[in-house]
């Protein structure tokens, strides 16, 4: 699917606003090393987030990561201590891999290396290649973000190598859970014709579509819970 109204050049530019504004030099320069690569960046910008489930139009990875990304930054409000630089990372580069791994030709194919590595790998083999190209990038660092990537599936059975083992991991994993579920229910209810998705879906149910909501302008007011406002 495409999304005509879709403003992907904009979107990379808002990633790239959130990566500007990482305290740590070596893990800004790991995220501007994605997003500095021509032929990376520009196969980022018009893959789909997957094939069929969850952002599954051109540009599609592209709006997902922003979206966690933003997620990411509102949790990292709500949680001070949690490692912002880290949480940035983990959101940017955990599916980065799918501009390799997907297709964005009709029909969103997997390519070769998608089917035989898989987007996990991938993003873990690129994550090793460009860090060593940083010039005293710590090696606990880049296991740190490396975990970030291979546990963002959370479980073992869905696909990941290890399970959440750092607090930036379980908020990488859970937010991008979250962001996927949201796109999904969204696709599906879309297609309804009537009230009620049919239960042929992945969710082996039926879906209730919400009605139209006016534009809220509400916000949580005064100081959070961990957190005092500003």
């Amino acid at each position: 699917m495409e999304r005509p109204a879709l403003d992907t050049a904009a979107q990379f530019a808002q990633i790239r606003a959130l990566v500007s504004q990482v305290h740590d030099p070596q893990v800004r320069a790991l995220c501007d090393a994605f997003l500095d690569d021509p032929k990376l960046a520009a196969a980022f910008q018009v893959a789909p987030a997957a094939k069929g489930i969850h952002h599954a139009w051109l540009g599609g990875l592209c709006e997902h990561t922003l979206s966690v990304l933003q997620l990411g930054w509102r949790i990292c409000d709500h949680y001070p201590h949690l490692d912002r630089d880290l949480v940035t990372a983990g959101a940017l580069l955990h599916d980065f891999g799918k501009a390799r791994e997907i297709s964005p030709q009709p029909g969103f194919e997997y390519t070769d290396e998608g089917k035989l590595v898989g987007h996990l790998v991938l993003t873990c083999q690129l994550i090793r290649e460009k860090a060593a190209r940083i010039e005293g990038f710590p090696a606990e660092l880049e296991w740190r973000i490396t975990h970030l990537v291979v546990a963002h599936h959370g479980k073992l059975e869905y696909g990941s190598p290890r399970e959440p083992a750092t607090l930036e991991a379980m908020v990488v994993h859970a937010l991008d859970e979250l962001d996927t579920r949201v796109a999904s229910f969204g696709q599906l209810m879309a297609q309804a014709e009537g009230r009620w998705t049919d239960s042929k879906n992945l969710y082996r149910r039926q879906l209730l579509k919400g009605e139209p909501r006016p534009d809220d302008a509400r916000r949580l007011p005064g100081d959070g819970l961990y957190r005092e406002a500003k």
